[in-house]
């Protein structure tokens, strides 16, 4: 297996703190462990990079930032896999999930990017992940502690594809954090976009409990609002009140800025809420 040059930097910042492969072993599990690690041959579990991290003196987030590059080109990474849902580019994203999936590495970074990939694909169609999936990405989220952008980005991707009720208590946490502006990662209109997805997911899933808990969340966050979110809110809203009148006026503002792309959008969410009240 080709080595991941990323992970070189845990034996780099193991050597500048002088412990050898062997005392970190017997921290994390076995010497052999580490050995694996550092080639990029494994990926350690969160337990053991917390472990790791301690022992090296790291936190989480430089972890991730120096080692695995999750967050370095994450925010165009997530652009790029938005505009291939717009056009419905299916090929190319299956082409490019088989071709991170067939790398000789998975790295933390690829993970991510897989998921969102995956994410994507199921949004096209409004599918939702199987239970098995669902499960793996709830107990990967229900061990963040601090949420960072890569993080926000993925629940922001896959959210679509797990059931919206189990969502809400990491929606809870991101906003707690938010609101005590305890965390630089979480901007407002970082929000803004994650609760207006939710809000999507929870009107296409009919999760009216769910709806109505978002809509009283964004009354109280006072999000400083920009046209786009003012469009979009008014589109899902007018969806789950099936007030038409206001559904009319959303697709003629898009006529208005001339964007067939979020029009398409429009009559996808349309079509796949309709199809549930049907079902």
């Amino acid at each position: 297996m080709q080595k991941d040059s990323n992970f070189n930097l845990i034996r780099e910042r193991r050597k500048l703190k002088n412990i050898s492969q062997s005392e970190l072993g017997r921290i994390i599990g076995s010497q052999a462990m580490v050995s694996r690690i550092e080639s990029g041959q494994i990926l350690p579990n969160l337990q053991t990079i917390h472990l790791i991290c301690k022992a090296l003196d790291l936190t989480i987030e430089e972890y991730f930032y120096m080692y695995s590059k999750v967050g370095t080109d994450i925010t165009d990474f997530r652009n790029d896999l938005n505009e291939k849902y717009t056009s419905t580019d299916m090929t190319t994203l299956k082409q490019r999930y088989l071709k991170i999936k067939e790398s000789s590495t998975l790295t933390p970074k690829n993970k991510h990017q897989l998921l969102m990939i995956q994410a994507t694909i199921y949004h096209v169609t409004f599918k939702m992940a199987t239970e098995a999936d669902q499960a793996s990405l709830l107990n990967y989220f229900d061990k963040i502690m601090r949420w960072q952008l890569y993080d926000i980005y993925l629940l922001e991707c896959t959210l679509n594809m797990l059931h919206a009720e189990k969502i809400k208590p990491y929606i809870s946490d991101i906003l707690t954090q938010y609101m005590a502006q305890e965390n630089k990662s979480i901007s407002h209109e970082i929000v803004a976009t994650l609760m207006l997805k939710y809000l999507e997911s929870s009107i296409v899933q009919k999760k009216d409990v769910i709806t109505e808990w978002i809509l009283s969340k964004l009354s109280h966050l006072k999000i400083r609002e920009n046209s786009n979110f003012d469009l979009w809110f008014l589109f899902l809203t007018a969806l789950y009140k099936q007030d038409t009148d206001k559904i009319d006026r959303a697709y003629v503002v898009t006529d208005y800025l001339n964007d067939p792309c979020l029009k398409k959008k429009f009559n996808r969410i349309q079509s796949a809420y309709t199809k549930n009240l049907i079902n």
